[in-house]
């Protein structure tokens, strides 16, 4: 009975394992299968996008720069798929060993109900449970021998309905693993050999970008600098405000030090958030480049990012403070001239593309002070918002 009792324990525990373990894969499976989808539909709006894209004459730049995104995207499908054909591959492997386990037990049960028997015979119970009964010594022993008797076929019936049941669902469930398990190997080879012929295509887009004309290239070198001088103006901005953020906390530890404890006098230009949409312009102008990602006016099927917007004021154009606030950084970057930037509280405005910068770092400069010229030749002023190291649209900000 007490190996009976550990066999029944084991039965429990299986059990626990199979209603665990079962929901916490189905749950791991369906994310993956919800990201699997996700790649798909980019997939299809990237295949869209690429035959407007084609239909267009002189757009092979932009085929090759969606042929090279559907590569990822394929890539992170093919990826995706591989995960999930081993995520049930080792559910498999544990489904089935739990299978063994569980007929390693129903072999060991017949043995012992086998063993039951031969001591049943032994006991001369071969006669009929009737004769074993009346054998008794008194009617004690024979209420013993019953209640025994019963309880002991009752059990051995549940042990074994149990462990044929949950052999039964395991092997139900291997079944659909397997199915499954075909399903996302076609998945697989399909998605392979897709990626395959993406990147023969993407071969052949490179020849056609190559052949493109001197002026085409040209342009699209132009285009390359303006997205290197970009970069550069992004880290100048982000060194500006981290050395910004990181003066003023010291300040505040040397307050501590002292025990001043007398809060800060706000810096200029703090208030600057509820005058939004109620701001001046830096120059007056058309707004001629938009903030955010957008085609570049040149090339429509290159994309660009705009952390700012670019303002066509004119010629030798004054370009002034928005807002009250302390110069933190006067710099000459390359290709974008001079670049000033303003903090107000946690707020900063960079005016780049100047001529001629009036102010100094340092200086605390009033809504409309001259900060400098926009260039002769009448460049765009790139001007760009940022509340801490987030850059914001301005034109949402100026008024109208």
């Amino acid at each position: 009975m007490q190996r009976a009792k550990r066999l029944c324990g084991l039965l429990l525990l299986l059990s626990i394992l199979l209603l665990v373990g079962g929901p916490l894969q189905g749950q791991s499976a369906e994310e993956l299968k919800a990201k699997r989808q996700s790649i798909l539909k980019e997939l299809e709006e990237t295949n869209r996008t690429l035959r407007a894209t084609q239909a267009r004459r002189g757009a092979a730049v932009g085929q090759a720069s969606l042929l090279r995104q559907q590569i990822d995207q394929r890539t992170a499908l093919v990826e995706t798929l591989r995960e999930e054909v081993a995520r049930n591959a080792v559910r498999m492997r544990r489904d089935s060993g739990v299978v063994e386990a569980l007929n390693i037990d129903l072999a060991r049960m017949g043995e012992e109900y086998g063993q039951a028997l031969r001591s049943a015979y032994r006991a001369q119970l071969s006669r009929g449970w009737l004769a074993f009964l009346l054998s008794a010594r008194g009617f004690n022993d024979a209420f013993r021998r019953a209640v025994y008797l019963r309880q002991y076929r009752n059990y051995r019936r549940r042990q074994g309905d149990l462990m044929l049941r949950t052999r039964e669902s395991l092997e139900r469930q291997i079944a659909a693993l397997a199915e499954q398990r075909i399903t996302q190997d076609s998945l697989l080879f399909a998605a392979e050999d897709q990626d395959a012929t993406l990147r023969q295509e993407l071969t052949i887009q490179d020849q056609i970008v190559s052949q493109l004309s001197s002026s085409e290239r040209a342009l699209l070198a132009k285009i390359k600098k303006q997205k290197e001088q970009s970069a550069e103006l992004q880290r100048e901005i982000r060194a500006a405000i981290s050395a910004s953020i990181a003066q003023e906390e010291e300040k505040a530890r040397e307050r501590r030090k002292t025990g001043n404890l007398i809060p800060a006098k706000a810096p200029p230009g703090a208030t600057i958030s509820s005058r939004i949409g109620r701001l001046g312009w830096p120059v007056r102008g058309e707004i001629i480049r938009p903030f955010g990602t957008q085609p570049h006016p040149e090339v429509p099927s290159v994309r660009i990012e705009n952390s700012g917007i670019d303002i066509a004021g004119g010629p030798s154009a004054s370009v002034e403070a928005i807002f009250a606030g302390e110069v933190i950084s006067v710099r000459d970057v390359p290709g974008l001239r001079s670049v000033v930037m303003i903090r107000h509280g946690n707020y900063y405005t960079v005016y780049s593309n100047l001529e001629h910068p009036r102010v100094n770092v340092g200086a605390t400069v009033q809504a409309g002070d001259q900060l400098g010229l926009t260039s002769a030749t009448g460049d765009p002023l790139h001007f760009e918002l940022w509340k801490g190291k987030k850059p914001l649209d301005p034109e949402v900000w100026l008024g109208k």
